[in-house]
Formats: structure tokens, C-alpha cells, sequence
């Protein structure tokens, strides 16, 4: 139990509240006493919280909360971009060997066209000569 003491509020000690109980049996029923000593907070009144003190408590929880995520979201985005930009240079690697691939094939088909177009002018010759 806390008493207010010219306007400074002490915490009182077991000892206190023990002596109070006594007292209060003395002037009321025992069973008056004991629930009004019932109705005494067990510690003291610092204790306790008012609403003001949970509200408080909430905004700054959301507040540094906010903040956390807010840190986390910019970190995540730039994660993000990190590997947009390894993603998209590893496609443009892939892409170009695949184009430096097909460009040897295309090559080639050029390479057998000109020689099909050999076969068949020797293969016209061998025919008109023949």
C-alpha cells in the first residue's frame, strides 16, 4: 500500500500493512477488516499502470514498430534491385552466348546452302554435259 505523505506518495511496508490489518480489526468486525485489506493493492501504487500510461506505451510501440518495418522495407527493396540487376546481367550473358551459338548455325546453314547450290550447278553441268 502507498500513502500520501504531504502530497509524496511512499510505498508502505509489510510491517505497515500488517499493523494497519491489526488496527482495522480492532475498530470493525474481523471479516470487515480483511476485505477492506483485500482491496489494497498487494505492492505499491507505481505499480500501476493508467491508461495514459498504456496508450503511451502503444504509440510508442507502433511508432518504433513503423519505423522497424519502414527500415526492413527499404532493405528488402534494395535486395530486391541487387538481384534484379545479377538477374537480369546473367540473362544478358546467357543471351548472348545463345545468339553467338546461333549465328555459328546460321553459318553452317549458309556454308551447306552454298554447297547445295555447288552440288546442283555441277549437278545441272554433269546433266547437260551428259
Amino acid at each position: 500500500m502507498n500513502s500520501n505523505r504531504n502530497g509524496i506518495v511512499v510505498a508502505s511496508s509489510e510491517a505497515e500493512r500488517f499493523t494497519l490489518h491489526q488496527t482495522l480489526r480492532t475498530l470493525m468486525p474481523e471479516a470487515v477488516a480483511d476485505t477492506l485489506m483485500a482491496h489494497l493493492l498487494p505492492a505499491g501504487w507505481s505499480d500501476v499502470a493508467r491508461t495514459s500510461d498504456l496508450d503511451a506505451l502503444a504509440a510508442t510501440i507502433k511508432r518504433e514498430t513503423d519505423a522497424k518495418f519502414a527500415e526492413l522495407r527499404v532493405e528488402i527493396e534494395e535486395q530486391f534491385r541487387n538481384f534484379e540487376q545479377r538477374f537480369t546481367a546473367e540473362l544478358d550473358r546467357r543471351d548472348a552466348r545463345f545468339e553467338a551459338r546461333f549465328d555459328k548455325i546460321d553459318e553452317r546453314f549458309d556454308r551447306m546452302e552454298a554447297r547445295f547450290d555447288e552440288l546442283a550447278s555441277m549437278k545441272r553441268y554433269v546433266v547437260s554435259t551428259g
